[in-house]
């Protein structure tokens, strides 16, 4: 009896090390396999998708965000499951704790881990420091109450930074983004209904048709 409970144990054991090994090899696979661009996304689409996850961030609902943000990541960015998941763990830490702390001193080596995957995920190489250092700064702007036009040239130099454009050419981008969070933040304390966040997928699906359109050959 107690021969024939250790073969079935040891029958157990040689399975579930199998399912590792073979999931562990997908996940190499897929990795391998993908070629993440950062200009390959769909601007409807990923305006709908940030309306969200900028809904789930502000009620709190942070595995939402987490699975939002990978979403778009692997989705509309073509990132492996592994980046894309690690990406988006860095993202909706870094988030959590702004929220909670805007000098809380984990935000910036999250966003730094954040921006140091894409940067090797898709060969483009930037600063990473410099493109973490400058999210963290419009995302304090916003909390200071500067003029959205001002915070928008931050986003606009954090995003030309990672795309290797001229800031001009994603100026336009960055205003209509902010402009949207000024929306937002005009709505506070629960102001919010569903057809202002309607509004700011709007305003973000047209952000992203500039962006689309600056960045694209």
């Amino acid at each position: 009896m107690h021969n024939c409970h250790n073969r079935n144990f040891r029958r157990i054991f040689r399975a579930i090390l199998m399912l590792v090994w073979v999931v562990a090899l997908l996940v190499w696979l897929e990795n391998e396999w993908a070629q993440p661009d950062l200009k390959g996304f769909d601007p409807q689409e990923m305006g709908r998708l940030e309306s969200a996850m900028w809904r789930s961030y502000y009620e709190g609902h942070w595995l939402q965000l987490a699975c939002q943000t990978m979403e778009g990541a692997c989705g509309q960015y073509g990132f492996s499951w592994w980046d894309g998941s690690r990406s988006s763990m860095h993202a909706a830490r870094a988030a959590q704790s702004f929220r909670k702390n805007t000098n809380d001193l984990r935000i910036l080596p999250e966003l730094d881990h954040y921006f140091a995957i894409i940067s090797k995920a898709t060969g483009q190489m930037y600063d990473v420091r410099s493109a973490a250092t400058l999210e963290l700064e419009w995302w304090k702007d916003r909390r200071r109450n500067i003029a959205p036009k001002d915070y928008a040239k931050t986003i606009a130099q954090a995003t030309a930074l990672v795309y290797g454009v001229p800031e001009e050419t994603v100026l336009s981008a960055a205003q209509i983004r902010a402009e949207a969070m000024a929306y937002r933040d005009a709505r506070r304390d629960g102001k919010m209904t569903d057809t202002d966040w309607q509004e700011i997928s709007r305003q973000l699906r047209q952000a992203y048709a500039s962006l689309k359109e600056a960045v694209s050959p």
